[in-house]
Protein backbone atom coordinates (compact mmCIF):
# COMPACT_ATOMS: atom_id res chain seq x y z
CA UNK A 1 0.00 0.00 0.00
CA UNK A 2 1.86 3.25 -0.77
CA UNK A 3 1.76 6.07 1.37
CA UNK A 4 0.69 9.89 0.77
CA UNK A 5 1.82 11.97 3.81
CA UNK A 6 1.45 15.36 1.78
CA UNK A 7 -2.07 14.38 1.00
CA UNK A 8 -2.71 13.41 4.56
CA UNK A 9 -1.51 17.23 5.49
CA UNK A 10 -3.08 18.75 2.97
CA UNK A 11 -6.27 17.15 5.01
CA UNK A 12 -5.39 18.12 8.01
CA UNK A 13 -4.19 21.71 7.37
CA UNK A 14 -7.35 22.40 5.33
CA UNK A 15 -9.81 21.21 8.04
CA UNK A 16 -8.25 22.98 10.86
CA UNK A 17 -7.89 26.48 8.79
CA UNK A 18 -11.58 25.90 7.61
CA UNK A 19 -12.77 25.84 11.94
CA UNK A 20 -10.39 28.64 12.53
CA UNK A 21 -11.84 30.48 9.79
CA UNK A 22 -15.65 29.90 11.20
CA UNK A 23 -14.61 30.77 14.46
CA UNK A 24 -13.03 33.74 13.58
CA UNK A 25 -16.04 34.49 11.39
CA UNK A 26 -18.09 33.98 14.29
CA UNK A 27 -16.57 36.23 16.44
CA UNK A 28 -16.59 39.30 13.82
CA UNK A 29 -19.66 38.97 12.30
CA UNK A 30 -22.35 36.89 14.49
CA UNK A 31 -21.48 37.38 18.17
CA UNK A 32 -19.71 40.45 17.95
CA UNK A 33 -16.26 41.48 19.65
CA UNK A 34 -18.05 42.92 22.45
CA UNK A 35 -19.53 39.50 23.06
CA UNK A 36 -16.39 37.66 22.94
CA UNK A 37 -14.58 40.68 24.87
CA UNK A 38 -17.00 39.75 28.05
CA UNK A 39 -16.65 35.87 27.32
CA UNK A 40 -12.84 36.42 27.40
CA UNK A 41 -12.95 38.65 30.59
CA UNK A 42 -15.36 35.74 32.48
CA UNK A 43 -13.17 33.23 31.16
CA UNK A 44 -10.31 34.63 32.53
CA UNK A 45 -8.39 35.37 29.29
CA UNK A 46 -5.17 37.45 29.71
CA UNK A 47 -5.63 41.06 28.37
CA UNK A 48 -9.44 40.58 27.20
CA UNK A 49 -9.40 43.90 25.24
CA UNK A 50 -6.45 43.06 23.07
CA UNK A 51 -7.07 39.57 23.08
CA UNK A 52 -10.62 38.94 21.30
CA UNK A 53 -10.36 41.00 18.41
CA UNK A 54 -6.56 39.81 18.00
CA UNK A 55 -7.95 35.75 18.08
CA UNK A 56 -11.29 37.00 16.00
CA UNK A 57 -9.07 38.35 13.20
CA UNK A 58 -6.04 35.92 13.54
CA UNK A 59 -8.59 33.00 13.27
CA UNK A 60 -10.15 34.85 10.19
CA UNK A 61 -7.41 35.92 8.36
CA UNK A 62 -4.95 33.71 9.36
CA UNK A 63 -7.57 30.36 9.08
CA UNK A 64 -7.94 31.45 5.31
CA UNK A 65 -3.96 32.18 4.41
CA UNK A 66 -3.33 28.36 5.96
CA UNK A 67 -6.57 27.21 3.95
CA UNK A 68 -4.49 28.40 1.02
CA UNK A 69 -1.19 27.39 2.32
CA UNK A 70 0.18 30.27 2.51
CA UNK A 71 2.78 31.11 5.10
CA UNK A 72 1.85 27.58 6.84
CA UNK A 73 4.25 26.94 9.17
CA UNK A 74 4.10 30.28 11.44
CA UNK A 75 0.64 30.93 10.88
CA UNK A 76 -0.45 27.29 12.21
CA UNK A 77 2.62 27.81 15.56
CA UNK A 78 0.77 31.29 16.12
CA UNK A 79 -2.51 29.70 16.03
CA UNK A 80 -1.31 26.64 18.06
CA UNK A 81 -0.22 29.61 20.95
CA UNK A 82 -3.73 31.14 20.52
CA UNK A 83 -5.53 28.11 21.19
CA UNK A 84 -3.48 27.52 24.66
CA UNK A 85 -4.04 31.36 25.20
CA UNK A 86 -7.77 32.00 24.68
CA UNK A 87 -8.51 28.38 25.76
CA UNK A 88 -6.39 27.12 29.07
CA UNK A 89 -7.17 29.91 31.68
CA UNK A 90 -11.54 28.52 31.12
CA UNK A 91 -10.74 24.83 30.52
CA UNK A 92 -8.74 25.75 33.88
CA UNK A 93 -11.34 27.36 36.19
CA UNK A 94 -13.72 24.79 36.03
CA UNK A 95 -14.76 21.28 35.34
CA UNK A 96 -13.77 20.04 32.50
CA UNK A 97 -15.66 17.96 30.16
CA UNK A 98 -14.90 16.66 26.85
CA UNK A 99 -17.81 19.11 25.32
CA UNK A 100 -15.44 22.27 26.33
CA UNK A 101 -12.62 20.54 25.57
CA UNK A 102 -12.30 18.42 22.38
CA UNK A 103 -12.64 21.46 19.84
CA UNK A 104 -9.75 23.12 21.27
CA UNK A 105 -7.69 20.02 21.35
CA UNK A 106 -7.93 19.36 17.81
CA UNK A 107 -7.58 22.84 16.26
CA UNK A 108 -4.41 22.34 19.04
CA UNK A 109 -3.49 19.06 17.48
CA UNK A 110 -4.44 20.26 13.74
CA UNK A 111 -2.31 23.63 14.50
CA UNK A 112 0.70 21.32 15.59
CA UNK A 113 0.75 18.65 12.94
CA UNK A 114 0.97 21.52 10.24
CA UNK A 115 3.87 23.11 12.19
CA UNK A 116 5.70 20.17 12.55
CA UNK A 117 5.21 18.26 9.39
CA UNK A 118 4.54 21.27 6.89
CA UNK A 119 1.27 22.16 4.98
CA UNK A 120 1.01 19.50 2.52
CA UNK A 121 0.25 20.27 -0.74
CA UNK A 122 -0.13 24.07 -1.28
CA UNK A 123 -1.22 26.20 -4.16
CA UNK A 124 2.87 27.12 -4.33
CA UNK A 125 3.34 23.63 -6.41
CA UNK A 126 6.64 24.80 -7.03
CA UNK A 127 7.61 25.14 -4.02
CA UNK A 128 6.55 21.66 -2.31
CA UNK A 129 9.03 19.86 -0.19
CA UNK A 130 9.27 15.93 -0.77
CA UNK A 131 10.99 13.49 1.29
CA UNK A 132 14.06 11.29 -0.20
CA UNK A 133 13.37 7.35 -0.24
CA UNK A 134 16.55 7.40 2.64
CA UNK A 135 14.45 8.91 5.15
CA UNK A 136 17.09 11.45 4.99
CA UNK A 137 14.41 14.29 5.44
CA UNK A 138 12.81 17.12 3.16
CA UNK A 139 14.06 18.40 0.23
CA UNK A 140 13.73 20.68 -2.68
CA UNK A 141 11.94 19.45 -5.69
CA UNK A 142 14.22 20.60 -8.75
CA UNK A 143 12.86 22.18 -11.20
CA UNK A 144 13.40 21.16 -15.03
CA UNK A 145 15.89 23.03 -17.17
CA UNK A 146 14.48 24.96 -19.63
CA UNK A 147 15.07 24.83 -22.96
CA UNK A 148 16.09 28.01 -24.63
CA UNK A 149 16.41 28.34 -28.60
CA UNK A 150 19.14 30.68 -29.38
Amino acid sequence: MRQHPEAALTVIRMATAAVFTAHGFQKIFTAGLPSVTETFTRSGVPLPLLTAPLSAVLELAGGLLLLLGLASRPLAGTLAALVVVTQLPGLLSGPVGWGRLEVPWLLLCGSLAVLIGGPGLTVGAGTRTTHSPEGAGPRRRARPASRRTP
